[in-house]
């Protein structure tokens, strides 16, 4: 195999994210939703509340059924304004492209220790 420079990959990586139709959509949806300083402090309040419920789960306890269904009703009242809806749909995308991405990369390297 030949020698390749793993940081060049890594820059060449992050410029084909960069140019994904992915990324560019999500970008785009959230210089959008910045136009709408209202609407990000929507987000930035529900964001709280759902880490709030996230954090209780990673610390093994059960969130309050109230907390869940606060989120769960929040996100849906959210998803009614385009807008946020759009962000909400890209953002989604990008973090499922990226998170694919590290399990390509992880699961490529963990082969080299089972061989």
């Amino acid at each position: 195999m030949l020698n390749q420079n793993p940081y060049d990959k890594a820059h060449e990586l992050a410029r084909a994210i960069q140019d994904s139709e992915t990324y560019q959509r999500y970008v785009l949806a959230q210089k959008q939703l910045q136009q709408n300083p209202e609407a990000e402090e929507k987000i930035r309040q529900f964001r709280i509340r759902q880490m709030e419920v996230n954090q209780a789960q990673i610390l093994g306890q059960t969130p309050a059924d109230d907390k869940v269904t606060e989120v769960t009703l929040e996100y849906a009242k959210l998803n009614r304004d385009k807008s946020i809806a759009e962000f909400f749909n890209a953002e989604g995308l990008f973090v499922q492209m990226f998170t694919d991405i590290q399990q390509i990369i992880q699961k490529s390297i963990e082969s080299g220790f089972t061989e």
